[in-house]
């Protein structure tokens, strides 16, 4: 279950937030093909609203299966992240994945980048 502190991964994405490095994806999917699409965290902050946790940039990178980059998204994607209960505001809508559901989509994987400590 997601932890209510912050995780030593939410410390090195404030550090890269800051440095305007994008962080290693959270999230692939691979589809017909080989090609794959990653989600990776651009920024994040200290949300400005108290319901959330914190406030992300996500960007978004398409490629082959033998790796050679075919599309950046260089649009800003916010969303919103609360660790406890785990919910992510995106698209003008709330979110509450699960961390046990059978599928996990990017959003369970979003919350739990954010808000887990790596395990020891």
């Amino acid at each position: 279950m997601w932890g209510p502190s912050i995780a030593f991964t939410s410390l090195v994405s404030l550090a890269a937030s800051s440095i305007g490095a994008d962080l290693p994806p959270f999230h692939t999917s691979i589809f017909s093909e080989g090609v794959s699409v990653s989600l990776s965290v651009r920024s994040v902050t200290a949300s400005r609203s108290r319901e959330y946790d914190y406030d992300v940039t996500i960007g978004l990178t398409e490629r082959l299966r033998n790796g050679r980059t075919i599309f950046i998204d260089h649009g800003n994607h916010h969303a919103r992240v609360k660790c406890l209960p785990g919910k992510v505001f995106v698209g003008g809508k709330e979110y509450h994945p699960l961390p046990s559901q059978a599928t996990r989509d990017w959003k369970e994987d979003l919350v739990e980048s954010l808000c887990t400590g790596p395990a020891s």
